[in-house]
């Protein structure tokens, strides 16, 4: 004969609460690891099942780092006059985020941009060649779908990509402000 009792409905459920709860602080505690480098993070807590984190943001690209980290799409973002909230999941814990600064950074990019056009939530300025994350440089030569998204091409080659699936296959992408000049040596030859 077992001395032990069979749990009720109500212990169960709070053995389950208290699992989730140390779930949600075993992904605080990799989620402040993984941040250590990352200065823009101000603060990560525990919050019973749920952690929450919030974020300085200084430029556009940090931000779209740390939703892809959170599994954030743009249009759960819940924009407010000073920061952005919103949510997602890490390891399989939902993840509360407040971003600051964010809608201040997109305003800029915008008004800074000779072409601005905003996808995801990033503002990107059709007038600069954009580099992918494999050093590959795009051109957007003036053309678009009909739904408006523009096409970008590689080093004027009659191929064309939207810059939709640029981002998703090979983003993140960034601007390229600078042009370099090929060095020379005296005379005229390239070195």
């Amino acid at each position: 004969m077992s001395s032990e009792r069979e749990l009720t409905e109500l212990e169960q459920q709070a053995i389950a609460w208290d699992r989730t709860c140390a779930r949600a602080r075993a992904v605080a505690a990799t989620i402040r690891e993984h941040a250590t480098d990352h200065p823009v993070v101000k603060s990560v807590r525990p919050d019973r099942d749920c952690v929450l984190v919030a974020l300085h943001v200084t430029d556009q690209a940090q931000w779209a780092e740390w939703r892809r980290y959170f599994g954030i799409e743009h249009v759960t973002e819940q924009p407010l006059p000073y920061a952005v909230c919103a949510e997602g999941y890490r390891d399989g814990v939902r993840v509360s985020v407040v971003a600051y600064d964010v809608p201040q950074i997109r305003a800029r990019a915008a008004q800074v941009a000779a072409r601005p056009y905003l996808l995801d939530g990033i503002v990107y300025d059709l007038a600069l060649p954009q580099r992918d994350k494999d050093g590959d440089v795009w051109f957007f030569q003036g053309e678009r779908r009909e739904d408006g998204m523009p096409l970008l091409s590689m080093d004027g080659r009659p191929e064309r990509c939207t810059l939709a699936n640029l981002v998703t296959q090979v983003g993140p992408l960034t601007p390229v402000t600078t042009t370099s000049t090929p060095v020379t040596r005296k005379g005229g030859e390239a070195a």
